[in-house]
């Protein structure tokens, strides 16, 4: 691999000619990035290892992607290094035979080379190994010979294709000889032809050493696309990208021998064509691309126009596979695969086949026809919904839908809320479009869009997607492909704004304008002084509501249920080095400023310039994260610790933990602690050293999806570690438990020092214990609790409890933790403490950590429970300094739903009812059934969250108050769980 690397190496420095003034790197500032776990934009190619255990996606969203089959498991994500605009986005891939390295490339490099290049990727560690470079145009397909000794790739313009030794990059051959882009290239089986077709007309078959032996136009003034070759080599099938035409042609010599039936389809073309395997020794073809079972009213290839008749029938899966039985002459049978385009079709080495469509997403359709997995969108779909956009009259409240046919969604970026709205849009405005002091037309899906008859002047193949009038007819504002364009009321320009999407929804509010783009995120822009200047962006996750809101700085507030993973900070390093990327859930603590958020969009700066101000360089800290490498890796048996391989997908039968070896290095941040979660929620705290760290992780029933991060000495950043899915060879799924309720809870009235006293924590706690013990019901086989009070509650004594619990829980449990007395945020690395019973010195800092219990102490000590469900309650405000800040990075540090109080006001005044505080309050009355109940009357985690959440604050303005409660969970995939139930 060394010798690879150094060669791709020699060819980089070996440019030369027109570039030998080396160009500027890449560009350095952060990238803020959606991360969703899948594509968010059109997936654009794919690709598959000989043994059909990973498959590599590609797409305009600007990553590459490995998941395993046949599940459709994400395994990793690899990111080239990307810039503005159309830099970094990827059109092509291929995979070594063995799995271990991906090529990739697309529009790769033009921005920093002035040319274009293939990039290689080391799958097992994401690293990128070298680049090949110095290509004249974009590349639009990859192709790797069967034995993996040759690459090959279809370049865009006229630039034709190009062949290389896929083990040192020495150039072999290329035909540039092409007047138009080349589409695909394939090889045969055998390895010893490879045939390109072409939007000039032509497919070309060319021998080893590159001599064309086959060369035709099958359809006169047609553009063939796609190109598979049959098992056994003696057939080509071709796809045309403008005709619902495949042809079944000899490889000797081109000549057509049959076209499958296509009756009974409509569309624009049929570009992506394969032959797969059923399994059972029959072999069918397979083609799709723009066909559909009935043509929508309007959209170019398949994309429906905003508002067309198109959007009703865009929820359904109406782009199909057509599939033919007997290698293409016998019938055919339709898969309704896609809810739009399909760009490739990839037969798969265990049968059937995965298809990569604009959806955005890929699926697989198994060996007998069935569809296996669909696209999974995870964001939302606005170009159908996007002409919807309405906001309120200062811009700060948002209706939409996120796709056709879901009712409607009100998101208050000042309350932090996103509730389904059931009324008819009252208190939203959408786009003024028509106005007779401006006449505006030609502007939806069109590149000539004008006011009266003078032009609004676009980009070369930019289309106009939305607009919306300014107030008092000032002029326009155009969303397009890629820009927001601002025009003045004489439709000359004043201002334009690269965007990365497409802007299928636009309205305006006063100065404010907000955008649904093609990425599936929102976006609020200020307009004024000639300038656009983007404010936040949201991005809400379809199927959870998991949402996350951020502005450009990368300050966030995330939905209660999580969302912080959704987002990240894209950092690149030199032109052939990795980049760096840390998820707003590894910046929790530096990042996570809702107040800071919320001011922004309403039109203050101050407090996002102040946090940003305290942060530092945040982008060279990430830059110098420390890093976690797996070292070694074994399963805990009765029999010993049988050795794991890190990509394993399963355990021994009888494991019951993991002991895994760890490689840390100290970049200069200095070193935190290492954590280990197992099925999103800590399992493990170590302390971490550079060199080995050992760990040993207990395991649930079932699956095990186990993550790692190391953070940084001073705890506000983590970089992530290796990963793994598991689960135990032949396990079923885990019986359902009941399991016990094990709450500890801790209240602290009277101290050590008397001038720390309180007067409601032990009434709080004591009602919280009661309540949950009185509401348990038939949900649980034992409850047992804990009350630590005053005296008991110690530091040795609280400390002590928690390891009691660690030792008696069992996965099957249900731990319930509440604590209320005094908790207090440290200078200056703003830490949350809580002040046991026994503190005395409060003079000094040092002096009080010591004494108290900080929170770092806490999630070592939640760490070692090992309870599958577990819930935070933290009535600890009552000093009056801790924000939601603090408190929500404990829940988001521990992956347990947090719910605790968050308080500007003394506790002398925070009693409700003279014998408890408002928080123990609201959880008394949602445990009572206040919260929303299921048909069986359990309330759930989640339930409780939302009701205290939104009661809190309401209990608190009856005394004349301000408080808010904070309700987070980390889980990235939420699992809420039943803690109470209300008699019927």
């Amino acid at each position: 691999m060394r010798g690879l690397a150094a060669a791709f190496l020699l060819l980089l420095l070996g440019t030369g000619g027109a570039f030998a003034q080396a160009p500027p790197e890449p560009p350095q500032q952060p990238f803020l990035r959606v991360e969703a776990a899948a594509h968010t934009a059109p997936v654009a190619r794919l690709a598959t290892d000989a043994e059909g255990r990973i498959l590599a996606s590609v797409s305009d969203d600007k990553t590459l992607r490995l998941w395993d089959l046949p599940d459709g498991t994400l395994r990793a994500v690899l990111r080239p290094p990307i810039g503005t605009e159309a830099e970094g986005e990827l059109y092509a891939v291929a995979l070594s035979p063995d799995g271990r390295r991906a090529f990739v490339a697309g529009w790769t490099g033009a921005a920093w080379d002035r040319s274009f290049a293939i990039y290689l990727f080391d799958t097992g560690n994401g690293r990128l190994l070298a680049r090949l470079p110095g290509l004249p145009a974009p590349v639009q397909h990859l192709a790797i010979s069967a034995d993996g000794t040759r690459l090959a790739a279809a370049l865009g313009g006229r630039a034709g294709i190009r062949v290389w030794d896929a083990r040192n990059g020495t150039p072999l051959w290329e035909d540039a000889a092409y007047t138009g882009p080349a589409r695909m290239v394939a090889f045969d089986p055998a390895g010893e032809r490879l045939a390109a077709s072409g939007a000039d007309g032509r497919l070309r078959v060319y021998d080893r050493a590159g001599r064309r032996i086959a060369d035709r136009a099958p359809v006169q003034g047609a553009r063939p696309f796609g190109l598979a070759w049959s098992p056994d080599g003696a057939l080509i099938a071709l796809g045309f990208e403008d005709r619902l035409r495949v042809e079944v042609m000899a490889a000797s010599d081109l000549r057509t021998l049959f076209l499958p039936d296509v009756a009974g389809l409509a569309g624009e073309g049929l570009p992506a064509v394969t032959w797969a395997h059923d399994g059972r020794g029959g072999v069918q073809l397979h083609a799709a691309g723009y066909a559909r079972r009935a043509a929508p009213a309007a959209g170019a290839r398949g994309i429906a126009a905003p508002g067309s008749a198109a959007g009703a029938a865009e929820a359904r899966r109406d782009f199909v596979i057509r599939r033919w039985t007997d290698f293409g002459l016998g019938p055919p049978g339709d898969i309704a695969a896609a809810r739009d385009a399909i760009a490739q079709l990839v037969p798969l080495p265990t049968g059937g086949v995965a298809y990569a469509a604009a959806d955005p997403g890929w699926g697989r359709v198994a060996p007998d026809g069935m569809l296996a997995i669909a696209p999974r969108p995870p964001g939302a779909d606005f170009r159908n919904t996007g002409a919807a956009l309405a906001t309120s009259a200062d811009g700060t409240r948002l209706r939409i839908a996120l796709r056709p046919g879901d009712p409607a969604l009100a998101f208050d970026s000042l309350a932090g809320t996103l509730t389904r709205d059931a009324g008819d849009g009252t208190g939203f405005a959408p786009a003024r479009t028509a106005s007779p002091r401006l006449p505006l037309a030609d502007w939806r899906n069109s590149n000539r869009p004008r006011i009266g008859q003078v032009p609004l002047r676009l980009g070369d193949g930019e289309f106009s997607r939305s607009a919306a009038l300014l107030a008092d007819d000032a002029g326009v504002l155009i969303g397009t492909d890629n820009s927001l364009r601002l025009f003045d009321a004489g439709g000359r320009p004043i201002a334009a704004l690269p965007v990365p999407g497409a802007v299928w929804g636009l309205t305006i509010a006063g100065d404010v304008a907000v955008g649904a783009l093609g990425d599936g995120t929102l976006r609020w822009w200020r307009i004024g002084a000639g300038r656009i200047v983007e404010q936040a962006a949201l991005f809400i996750h379809a199927q959870s509501l998991r949402w996350v809101l951020w502005t450009p700085e990368g300050l966030f507030d995330h939905a209660p249920n999580g969302g912080q993973e959704l987002v990240g900070l894209h950092l690149n390093g030199g032109r052939a080095q990795t980049p760096e990327w840390a998820s707003f859930q590894q910046a929790y603590r530096a990042l996570f400023a809702p107040a800071a958020v919320r001011a922004r969009i309403a039109g203050d700066g101050a407090p996002a310039r102040e946090r940003l101000a305290q942060l530092g360089e945040l982008r060279a800290r990430v830059g110098r994260l420390p890093v976690l490498a797996p070292r070694s890796a074994c399963a805990v048996t009765p029999a010993g610790c049988a050795p794991v391989a890190w990509d394993a997908r399963s355990l021994p039968a009888e494991a019951t933990a993991l002991r895994l070896g760890f490689t840390v290095t100290d970049r200069g941040l200095g070193l935190g602690p290492l954590d280990v979660l197992v099925n999103d929620r800590i399992a493990v705290r170590a302390e971490a050293t550079a060199g080995e760290v050992l760990a040993e992780v207990p395991l649930d029933a079932g699956p095990n999806r186990v993550t790692t991060r190391l953070y940084a000495e001073d705890r506000a950043l983590f970089a992530e570690g290796p990963a793994l899915e598991m689960r135990r060879a032949g396990e079923a799924e885990p019986a359902a438990d009941a399991g016990r309720l094990i709450v500890l809870a801790i209240g602290v009235n009277d101290y050590a020092n008397a001038a720390l006293n309180l007067n409601y924590a032990v009434p709080d706690a004591q009602v919280v214990a009661d309540t949950l013990r009185a509401r348990a019901g038939t949900l649980f086989r034992e409850v047992r609790v804990t009350v630590l009070r005053d005296r008991q509650a110690t530091r040795r004594g609280v400390m002590e409890a928690l390891e009691e619990v660690a030792r008696t829980t069992l996965p099957t449990d249900t731990f319930v933790l509440y604590i209320a007395g005094h908790g207090v945020r440290t200078e200056p690395d703003q830490r949350f403490l809580f002040l046991p019973h026994d503190v005395t010195d409060t003079s000094n800092w040092t002096t009080l950590r010591r004494q108290g219990i900080e929170d770092s102490q806490l999630v070592a000590a939640i760490a070692r429970i090992r309870a599958r469900d577990g819930l935070l309650l933290l009535d600890t405000c009552h000093a009056g300094q801790l924000t939601m800040d603090q408190l929500s990075a404990l829940g988001n540090e521990t992956g347990r739903f947090l719910l605790a109080a968050s308080t500007s006001v003394q506790e002398a005044l925070d009693s409700y009812d003279d014998r408890n505080g408002v928080f123990a309050y609201a959880v008394r009355e949602a445990l009572q059934g206040r919260a929303a109940t299921d048909g069986e009357g359990r309330v759930s985690a989640l339930a409780l969250g939302e009701w205290v959440m939104r009661r809190v604050p309401q209990l608190a303005r009856e005394k004349q108050h301000s408080q808010d409660a904070v309700f987070r969970t980390a889980s990235r995939e939420l699992r809420s769980f039943p803690i109470a139930i209300v008699p019927r």
